[in-house]
């Protein structure tokens, strides 16, 4: 069934969506994903919530003394599949037609969210269940991957550092060419990958952007 899924729904996120948050982890917000479904699967996706908790007083007040709330959701994302196969509808006469197959799929995810505005609290909870379900569709889930995250940060320095972005060439030559990453690429060869004549800095950055790299 994991071979349905369309890989345009699991490609990476534009560095720029990509987020840190107040722990240090990278994420993507809530708006990337639902893009992210609208753009691949259109209308055929839906995202129904199975049950909504709400807790006034499981956390401490704040500093000042404002009371925390606690929601919990849970819900199913379930993205719809077509032409998956084809059918012959009503044997082999003269009124048999081919058909093609449909499949739905669903996920489901567990968000929770704490904030002493309690319709906050409840719609951080409702986009984290939706993440985590989308997560088991595969969207954004090469961020929980190290080595992904430590491309990500190079991509993210690139787009203000010259000598990030230099690194960067190296890195992204090493993934399209598939070298090991303790192999350093010859001139050419990171020439040959962006497309490019001299590694300057602009026609690096140019090159890199042109490809969504940066």
């Amino acid at each position: 069934m994991t071979n349905m899924i369309p890989k345009e729904l699991t490609e990476k996120f534009h560095p720029s969506l990509v987020r840190k948050n107040q722990s240090g982890q990278d994420y993507v917000a809530i708006d990337g994903y639902i893009n992210r479904l609208n753009e691949v699967l259109g209308h055929a996706w839906a995202w129904e919530i199975n049950s909504s908790e709400f807790y006034p007083d499981a956390a401490p007040a704040t500093k000042n003394g404002k009371p925390q709330y606690v929601a919990i959701v849970r819900g199913t994302l379930t993205v719809i599949l077509s032409d998956v196969g084809v059918v012959t509808i009503g044997g082999e006469d003269d009124d048999a037609f081919l058909t093609t197959q449909k499949a739905m799929i669903s996920r489901d995810g567990i968000g929770a969210g704490l904030n002493f505005d309690p319709d906050t609290a409840v719609k951080t909870a409702q986009a984290e269940a939706l993440k985590k379900a989308c997560h088991q569709f595969g969207i954004a889930l090469y961020l929980w991957d190290s080595a992904e995250r430590d491309f990500v940060e190079l991509q993210r320095q690139a787009a203000t550092n010259d000598v990030a972005l230099k690194q960067l060439v190296v890195a992204y030559t090493q993934r399209i060419l598939e070298l090991d990453p303790g192999t350093m690429p010859e001139k050419d060869q990171m020439c040959e990958v962006l497309g490019i004549k001299d590694l300057s800095v602009d026609d690096i950055r140019t090159s890199l952007t042109e490809k969504g790299v940066i």
